[in-house]
Parts: C-alpha cells; structure tokens; sequence
C-alpha cells in the first residue's frame, strides 16, 4: 500500500497555503485508519469509521482544516464522504449501497478549504467550485458492510402476506366461473351511476370526470379509471358524452385508450371523441379553476369524482352542486370524505372506492379478488377477536399463564 498522498485542487489555494504556511510544513495524514461493520445496522448501509489523529496539526490562519473520510469500490475511484472537525477521530460513513454488500477501501483525509470569502468570491463571480487541499491517510480495507438476510421482526408480515395471497388465490380458483353468483353488498353510489348516465341521457347533456390529482402510480387512480372504463361503456351505448379534464399527462394517454377502448367494445368507434379527454394543467388549484369553469359553460347533468384529492375537493363538489348535477364522488382520501358527503348526492367511502369495479363490471378475476380480500379480512378479524378474548379472560380470572400468552399472540400478530 502507499503511503500519505497530497492531493491539491486548483492553483489558487496552493499558492494561498504556500503563502500562509511558509514557516510550517503541512500538517501529516491520520494515523491507524480502522473501518468495521455496524452491528445494529440491519440493512448494511453503514460502516464505523476510526483514527488517530496526526501528531501535528499546525494553526493555518487563511485556510480552515478538517477531517473528510473517503470510501472507493476497489478498483473505482474514492468518493468523498462526511466531513468531520478537528478533535474527532470516530465518524458514521453512511448511505453505502445495500445488498448485494460490496468491499470499499477507506481513507481519512485531513482537509484544508481557503477562507469563506474565496468560496463566496469563486461561487458568485465565477460559479466554479472552491478549491481545497487534502492529505490522505494509508487506505484501510477492504472492508464490507454485512446486512442481515431475514428480519426476524417481519416475520408475523411474511405469515401474513403468504395466508392473504393463498386464500385470494385460492378464492380466484374457486369462484372465477361462477362470479355471478358471489354476493356483493349493494353500495348506494355505485347503484346510481346508470340513473346517472340515464339522466344525462334525457337531458341531452354531458357527464364530467374527474380522476383525482394523484399520478398513474396510485392505486386510487387505477381504481378510478377501471370506473371511467365502466362508465364509458355506458355512455357509449347511449350515445352521451362525457368530458374527461386530467391533472397529469399519463393519466390522460391511459384514459384516453380506456375510452377508446370503451366505445370499440360498444360497437360505436366512429363516436370516440378523444378531444373529450385532455391535459388541463398540473397546478393544483389552476386545474380546479378550469374544471369548474368546464362545469358552469357546459351545465354537464353529472358530474363524478373518483381517485384522490387533496384541498380542491370541496371548491368541485360546491361547484357541482351549484350546477344542478348529480355528482357520484369516491376516494380514500379521509380528510377529504366529509366534505363529498356533505355537497354530493352520493358518495363512496375507502375501500368502496377499490370495489366498484368488481361491483360494476363483475368481471370474474375482479369479483374473485374482491372475495378473497373479503375472506382474509374475516379470518384476521376473527384472529384478533380470538386474542383479545382470550387476553381479557386470562386478565379477569387471574390465569398469569394465558394472559402471557395471549397477550403475546395479539401484540405479534399486529406489530
């Protein structure tokens, strides 16, 4: 291995150290660099960084002197890491890559950066970054972090996960053939979207949608345009348009093949009007502006509101109102759910908003799901139930050991 290296950055700072440090030499590099893993880190993210500090750090008036660690891949260059004052010698190098857990070579270096008037003076005149003199320490390593491969504290989520996904496709198995037959309870909102579209219909006049602000990533989102691919089947059939302003680009090219989709399947192609669907804006309340501005131009006879929304729910829903549509909304937003029930007619609450399409479509996979979610839920409700009954029996007539127990079981189970 070589020994201590000098690196310097940009001539202004050596001819200012050769200037401010020509009666002293150049303090030396730290000494016995050590690096070892950090056992409470179960990611293996972090390595715990130690030195000895040099045995002369002379004062060095125009320049200000610090320690810097600096991790390299082997055979990659070092890149710098946190630096540390003067006076420590142990430091965290965090923010290393997780599995797979790769060896780094380590070095400390005693850093020298000018006056905080040159780096103002390179940064604003110049835009450059300020130079800085470093002196590195002999490399240690290869060292490499070590994360664990199972987290025992997860277990309880792993059982979990693998008894839901078995019995969801269990179920899926089961009912997909006879999907009609599978009960679903009547949800009041989702009863009223066709006298919803019937009613715009007779009036002669459109339906507005709109899919939340949140982007094609949310599940509230993929929730509302699975309704959107219901409703525009609907509204092809009966000829009626329906006006789709979007927040988010994706969102509009996804609605619009849904729609497209939607009337091809109808029979009525030629009947597709893509201009119905467009990119508005991304800003908040400039969206909420245009949407309501589309309400009070074209009077629409029902307007819907499904997906996820933040502030804007109440300014649509007034809007809406004022109008004299009847106005559907859906979200799992919960800040938002008062306001919707408070200025619609009907409105779908958390999860309702992810049943409506198995509700509407009874699609055979939606349906199968929708059960097999439902079935779980019994399980672990009756799971809880179990618990919690035991736990209370055991506390009553003092039975230390079954309170144990189930005390145990129950705080597992939801931790």
């Amino acid at each position: 291995m070589s020994g201590p290296s000098v690196r310097t950055i940009g001539p202004a700072l050596a001819l200012l150290l050769a200037a401010t440090c020509a009666h002293a030499a150049l303090p030396g590099a730290p000494l016995n660099v050590r690096a070892e893993d950090v056992e409470e880190d179960d990611r293996g993210t972090q390595l715990l960084v130690s030195w000895q500090a040099p045995e002369e750090i002379p004062d060095v008036p125009a320049a200000s002197a610090s320690y810097q660690i600096r991790c390299a891949r082997l055979g990659m260059p070092a890149e710098p890491g946190p630096v540390v004052p003067i006076g420590e010698t142990q430091s965290r190098l965090d923010g290393l890559k997780p599995w797979p857990w790769r060896p780094y070579e380590i070095t400390v270096a005693t850093r020298y950066d000018p006056p905080q008037a040159m780096i103002l003076a390179l940064n604003t005149v110049f835009g450059a970054e300020a130079p800085y003199a470093l002196i590195e320490s002999r490399p240690c390593g290869p060292v490499q972090p070590v994360g664990e491969w199972f987290r025992y504290d997860y277990t309880n989520i792993l059982v979990l996960v693998i008894v839901i996904s078995s019995i969801v496709l269990l179920t899926i198995y089961t009912v997909r053939g006879r999907a009609e037959e599978i009960y679903i309870r009547p949800i009041a909102g989702l009863e009223a979207v066709n006298d919803a579209v019937g009613r715009a219909t007779e009036m002669g006049k459109p339906m507005v949608y709109v899919s939340g602000l949140s982007g094609i990533g949310d599940i509230a989102t993929i929730a509302s345009m699975l309704i959107l691919g219901h409703l525009s089947r609907r509204a092809a059939a009966y000829e009626t348009d329906i006006i789709v302003p979007c927040n988010d680009p994706m969102v509009m090219v996804a609605e619009r093949e849904i729609v497209r989709q939607a009337y091809s399947e109808a029979g009525k192609p030629d009947a597709y009007r893509p201009e119905n669907i467009w990119f508005v804006t991304d800003s908040q309340f400039g969206y909420v502006a245009a949407v309501d501005g589309i309400m009070v131009r074209e009077r629409p006879a029902a307007c819907f509101y499904m997906g996820y929304f933040f502030a804007e729910a109440l300014i649509l829903a007034e809007t809406g109102n004022q109008t004299g549509a009847i106005q559907i909304a859906g979200t799992d937003a919960d800040t938002q759910l008062p306001f919707f029930i408070t200025a619609c007619d009907y409105t779908l609450m958390g999860e309702e908003l992810y049943a409506a399409s198995a509700y509407l479509s009874r699609q055979p996979l939606l349906v199968a799901q929708l059960r097999g979610q439902d079935v779980a839920k019994a399980i672990i409700a009756a799971i809880l139930i179990v618990g919690v009954a035991a736990a209370t029996y055991a506390a009553i007539f003092e039975s230390g050991w079954l309170a144990e127990k189930a005390a145990g079981f129950v705080a597992w189970f939801v931790a």
